[in-house]
């Protein structure tokens, strides 16, 4: 579905909220931003938060590609897409994230 960058909010580096309802984004992990483990993966969850943001901000198309099922805390899945790019790999190559495909994560500190 097409978005208009104005009603996305960044939950964090890999959570969005559209229309009422959160979204985990797929394909990657962002550092923890409200129970991070330690100072260090505080900072980088936030500067992933905030790159997010600007990268929807400053995108001429987001869209998200919905996936079924959720997630453990019931977010809806999906992919999300920045001109055409999927945020994920827009992320990593940041370095701002790590591909991630479930099971158990590494920490980040």
């Amino acid at each position: 579905m097409a978005m208009l960058a104005s009603q996305i909010r960044v939950v964090d580096g890999d959570t969005i909220e559209y229309a009422g309802r959160k979204y985990r984004l797929t394909g990657y992990d962002t550092p923890e931003t409200h129970f991070s483990e330690c100072s260090s993966e505080k900072a980088l969850g936030d500067r992933a938060t905030r790159r997010l943001r600007q990268l929807i901000d400053r995108a001429d198309s987001v869209r998200l590609e919905t996936e079924r099922g959720t997630d453990r805390y019931g977010r809806g899945l999906g992919r999300l897409l920045i001109d055409g790019r999927d945020a994920g790999d827009l992320l990593i190559n940041e370095g701002l994230a790590r591909p991630y495909r479930g099971g158990q994560r590494q920490s980040w500190c």
